[in-house]
């Protein structure tokens, strides 16, 4: 029996695969976008990739959970990290071209992210408990950050080095290289997780759960925030790269971000049992400090001071908000449908987000495209307010549940009744 607070031994498994995935990612991601504009020199094209991801994503976690039903959300997860691997195989075989087909390799990493995010979502539930749920994201965000620490500067230094002495794009092919090399070993540590078929998906049930209002606010913040992330995940990489001409420069940006983004989902982790909503004010509001940045002229320090302000606010908001998340989905999960029911209907909205965003980004790209500065700026204003949307439609969940931590029960009529019954009931499968 796991004790309060202690992560299970697939807990545990489930971590080290997904280190070794984001040690993939964190060396080509960024990178990936970058490898597209020095093909293309089009932000359009950077929009259309980031674009067709959001768009295969929703329909992939279906499929992703019809072929896990059939077979175990483990091999789901096997399958996402073997596309990612194809993904990198693909541009290595392929080379520049690649780069000039933005929506193909969007769909193929949009199918392998679908699987991979899915499965990992249904597994943490699977595998932690209601108390565990932020000690496993605040030990996730811990590894992802060192990651980020350790995997840009490195490709940076590669990419500079071997396309100055070799030439072309080599140093994007030898860091595509090593990720592909990276998705292979995690794919083997995942043979390690163990989980049974999931459960019968019931949409209709997932999407009844709306009616509850605590859920129903929960779902339309992160449609909210989707609105930012759509963009953000790309775009401050690619105006440090814009300003600096450097990808090893832009390796030692992620490095700083990576060290400070490190300290902060430590101490997220750490606190956000006990101080969920107040955690989540302080990541708002500081995160809404750095966007006024872009009310003067974009330059290089303004990029990398807003990127540094970023890094060390937005695990305050990040943690809390996935404990409030799977703690609502704890609640929700009495009603028989089973909790990738819910984990579907959450990343429907989320990628909604995503989606309006990117097509206000491809917006003001078609509008100008790199030389539309004063619309780019902007709209990264405005994208980077919308996260005190999500507190407001937040705040109440916590207040009105009691307490800081917020639980359901006070605030959503029909949780009373089912408060009793949303033990957590999550062993090892699914």
């Amino acid at each position: 029996m796991v004790r309060e607070h202690q992560l299970s031994r697939m807990s545990w498994w489930l971590l080290v695969v997904s280190g070794f995935f984001h040690l993939s990612v964190g060396l080509s991601s960024i990178f990936i976008n970058i490898f597209v504009f020095k093909v293309d020199h089009s932000f359009a094209a950077i929009a259309q990739y980031n674009l067709t991801i959001f768009i295969a994503l929703p329909f992939t976690f279906i499929f992703a959970a019809w072929v896990a039903r059939r077979t175990s959300t483990a091999l789901a997860l096997r399958i996402g990290i073997v596309l990612h691997a194809v993904f990198y195989a693909v541009t290595l075989i392929v080379g520049e071209q690649a780069a000039r087909m933005p929506e193909l390799l969007g769909l193929l990493t949009g199918v392998a992210e679908g699987f991979y995010w899915l499965a990992f979502d249904v597994l943490t539930v699977e595998y932690t408990d209601k108390t565990g749920h932020e000690r496993f994201f605040g030990l996730f965000g811990v590894l992802t950050s060192v990651t980020n620490v350790v995997a840009p500067p490195v490709a940076g230094i590669l990419i500079s080095r071997e396309d100055a002495f070799l030439g072309g794009l080599t140093g994007y092919h030898v860091v595509f290289g090593i990720s592909f090399v990276l998705f292979v070993a995690a794919t083997v540590f995942s043979m390690r997780l163990r989980s049974e078929a999931m459960k019968k998906l019931n949409l209709r049930r997932g999407i009844a759960a709306l009616r509850k209002r605590a859920w129903l606010r929960l779902m339309v913040a992160s449609a909210i925030y989707g609105l930012r992330e759509g963009v953000f995940m790309f775009l401050i990489g690619l105006l440090v790269f814009l300003a600096t001409g450097s990808e090893m420069k832009l390796g030692e940006f992620l490095l700083l971000q990576g060290a400070l983004s490190f300290a902060a989902f430590f101490l997220a982790g750490r606190l956000s049992s006990r101080f969920r909503s107040r955690l989540l004010t302080f990541g708002a509001i500081g995160m809404s400090v750095a966007a006024c940045l872009f009310l003067v002229p974009i330059r290089s320090w303004t990029i990398i001071l807003y990127g540094c302000l970023t890094s060390a606010t937005l695990p305050f908001f990040l943690v809390p908000m996935q404990g409030y998340i799977y703690h609502a989905m704890d609640e929700t999960v009495a009603n028989d449908a089973p909790p990738t029911t819910h984990i579907i209907v959450r990343e429907w909205f989320e990628n909604a987000g995503r989606i309006g965003g990117s097509l206000l980004f491809l917006g003001i790209c078609t509008g100008g495209g790199v030389t539309n500065v004063k619309g780019l700026s902007w709209l990264s204003f405005g994208l980077g307010l919308v996260q005190l949307i999500s507190l407001y439609l937040v705040w109440p969940v916590g207040h009105e549940g009691g307490g800081d931590r917020g639980t359901f029960a006070s605030f959503d009529p029909d949780a009373k009744r089912e408060a009793s019954a949303a033990k957590r009931r999550m062993n090892p499968t699914s």
